[in-house]
């Protein structure tokens, strides 16, 4: 009689403790971006930013430019880590880089930098919340 109610007592106390675990849904999620970085004129530095933040419908909207909204025309960076620096500014975070070098027809080989980003941003974001105030424009 006693191992029988020692039993039961054991059976109750192994259901007591086995509580059901909730999981609670993730409010937010991990977005990227890719950052290319073109450098475009022979004699200085400067690059020019095409991003694909990886919302287009058609691979042929899937890049576009930086764009300055004051001049209308595309954002010239010092180098590319002024691009990473602005879009650090504007909440993205560093992943990753790859450097690729290129032949390009008189100047000879060009180094394009591609910076991997990410942002942490609500479940249900828009294409727009994405970009955030970043002027993109596709090519």
């Amino acid at each position: 009689m006693k191992k029988l109610l020692f039993i039961i007592v054991c059976l109750i106390a192994s259901f007591g403790g086995a509580k059901a675990q909730v999981q609670d849904s993730p409010t937010t999620m991990k977005v990227y971006c890719e950052v290319m970085c073109v450098q475009y004129n022979l004699f200085k530095g400067d690059v020019n930013a095409v991003v694909d933040f990886g919302i287009a419908d058609k691979a042929k909207n899937a890049d576009g430019w930086i764009y300055n909204t004051e001049t209308n025309k595309k954002m010239s960076f010092a180098s590319p880590m002024s691009v990473f620096a602005y879009m650090a500014k504007n909440g993205w975070e560093y992943k990753d880089a790859i450097i690729i070098t290129e032949a390009n027809g008189i100047k000879g080989k060009q180094n394009v930098w591609h910076f991997i980003l990410t942002k942490e941003m609500p479940i249900d974001c828009t294409p727009e919340d994405i970009i955030g105030n970043i002027d993109y424009r596709n090519k």
